[in-house]
């Protein structure tokens, strides 16, 4: 029979694939906007199917981490410090996905059109938000493995 240590275990490690995975996918896939204007339709199709494996990733390793935390893991400075973390993704997510990113897809340009200067400035905010937040991600891994 597996242990309940085992099954958060678990958990933790598929949120965390889900999570960083798909955060990692939808970086490289607005990185390739960047370079290639003719792209950003393609990207907006799948924009939100990503962000659903995010917050499904981040999701089960939230809850993952409380399940610990309930069964007396104890708090250390890096611990808190991974909640931190954990909260400004919480945070930042919504911000991209319902400020930045709706911006971002009103402002595309169309076929042939060039770029206004207003979507050039919410493409970079959109490029910066998403670094943020994948970063967190892989801070997060690296206190985890040395933690």
């Amino acid at each position: 029979m597996i242990s309940l240590s085992s099954l958060l275990s678990l958990t933790h490690l598929v949120g965390l694939a889900l999570g960083v995975g798909a955060a990692t996918v939808k970086l490289g896939l607005l990185l390739k906007c960047n370079a290639d204007r003719s792209f950003v339709p393609v990207y907006i199709k799948v924009a939100k199917l990503i962000t659903r494996q995010i917050v499904v990733g981040l999701a089960l390793l939230t809850l993952s981490g409380i399940g610990w935390l309930l069964l007396g893991y104890q708090f250390t400075t890096l611990l808190i410090v991974k909640v931190v973390l954990v909260a400004a993704i919480w945070v930042l997510g919504p911000v991209i996905d319902n400020v930045v990113e709706p911006k971002f897809q009103k402002l595309v340009p169309g076929p042939g059109e060039p770029a206004s200067p207003a979507f050039i400035r919410i493409q970079e905010q959109y490029l910066a938000l998403e670094v943020i937040a994948t970063l967190l991600f892989y801070i997060i891994i690296v206190i985890w493995v040395r933690g």
